[in-house]
C-alpha cells in the first residue's frame, strides 16, 4: 500500500467541511503513536535492538530508554537525528521521524543540515564517527 503523500492528504483536508468527516480523515490518515511508535516500528522493520541503536546513536542509556518510553516528552532536534543515525534510517526515513517529534526538517538551505545529509545519504550509522566528519569540515557536531 502506498503512503499518501502529506500535499496530496492536505488537497482532502482543504475540503472537510463537517465533524464526521474530520473524523474518517483522522481514522484513515491521522500517524497513531508519533515519534516512538515510529522508531519502534523502524527497529523491528530492520531487526535492530534498542541497545544497538542507543549504542550507535551515542546517547545516554537512561535517556534513551525515557524518549523510547515515552516519558522524554520533547528530545532535542540533534537527538532526534541521532536517534536515526544509530538505527541506520534513510534520509526520508530520518525527515519522518522529525517531522513526528515536532522538530524541523533537515533543510536544504543550512550547512550544517546539508552535511547531515550526505552522511546518512552514504550509510553512516554511527554518531561517533558522523561527529567527527562533521568537526573535520569544521561543522558543529552533534549535540547527544
Amino acid at each position: 500500500m502506498e503512503r499518501d503523500t502529506t500535499r496530496s492528504l492536505s488537497r482532502v483536508l482543504e475540503e472537510i467541511r463537517d465533524c464526521k468527516e474530520a473524523d474518517r480523515f483522522i481514522d484513515e490518515h491521522a500517524t497513531r503513536g508519533g515519534f516512538t511508535a515510529y522508531i519502534s516500528e523502524k527497529m523491528a522493520d530492520k531487526g535492530r535492538t534498542p541497545a544497538e541503536v542507543r549504542d550507535a546513536s551515542g546517547i545516554s542509556k537512561n535517556y534513551f530508554y525515557n524518549i523510547l518510553n515515552g516519558d522524554r516528552k520533547n528530545p532535542s532536534r540533534d537527538r532526534i537525528i541521532a536517534i536515526a543515525v544509530g538505527l541506520g534510517l534513510d534520509y526520508g526515513e530520518t525527515q519522518r521521524a522529525l517531522e513526528l517529534a515536532g522538530k524541523a526538517p533537515l533543510y536544504p538551505r543550512n550547512v550544517r543540515d546539508v552535511k547531515i545529509a550526505v552522511l546518512i545519504n552514504k550509510g553512516c550509522c554511527s554518531v561517533t564517527k558522523m561527529n567527527m566528519m562533521l568537526e573535520e569540515q569544521g561543522i558543529k557536531p552533534l549535540e547527544v
